[in-house]
């Protein structure tokens, strides 16, 4: 049996702590906390002619920043026109909820232990099937673009793509 000494337990600034004394002694590295690092940090372009860096900055925020303010307001126009507010309050909680509970019922599927596995492998069955049919030939990406177009169309009334 390992006793664990006092002295070791105490020293958390070090590489590694020791348990216990003589053979039977075991030496445990110390987890340390990592500094908050930000998740993402802008890259920025390098000019070759200079070799410094300018200020345009590669990873397109202005953009995706127009697109976000587009989308807001045609979902502020259209909450506007809706007559039924109360309503859409409700199917928008009531849809919620329904993906909590299908959540819920795929969780409980997934601890069964043949059928998950059984639909892990009927899930890859179908997207090999949709890469085959969709994704290899060019007429065919024309197919499912001009689906997924008529579908957009027809959920906002205008087109996006």
């Amino acid at each position: 049996m390992v006793a664990i000494s006092a002295c070791g337990s105490q020293i958390l600034g070090q590489q590694a702590r020791n348990l216990g004394t003589g053979v039977g002694a075991l030496r445990l590295p110390v987890k340390r906390s990592r500094s908050a690092v930000p998740l993402r940090q802008p890259v920025l372009a390098r000019s070759f002619k200079t070799g410094g860096v300018t200020e345009k900055q590669i990873d397109g925020s202005d953009e995706m920043t127009e697109k976000y303010k587009e989308i807001a307001s045609d979902l502020k126009e259209k909450w506007d026109e809706t007559e039924e507010k109360p309503a859409v309050v409700a199917i928008t909680i009531s849809a919620f909820i329904a993906i909590w509970a299908a959540s819920g019922v795929v969780d409980a599927v997934d601890k069964l232990p043949v059928i998950g596995g059984l639909l892990e492998l009927v899930g890859l069955l179908v997207t090999g099937w949709f890469a085959y049919r969709y994704l290899i030939f060019g007429p065919d990406r024309e197919e499912l673009k001009s689906n997924i177009e008529s579908f957009i169309k027809k959920v906002t009334g205008k087109s996006q793509l």
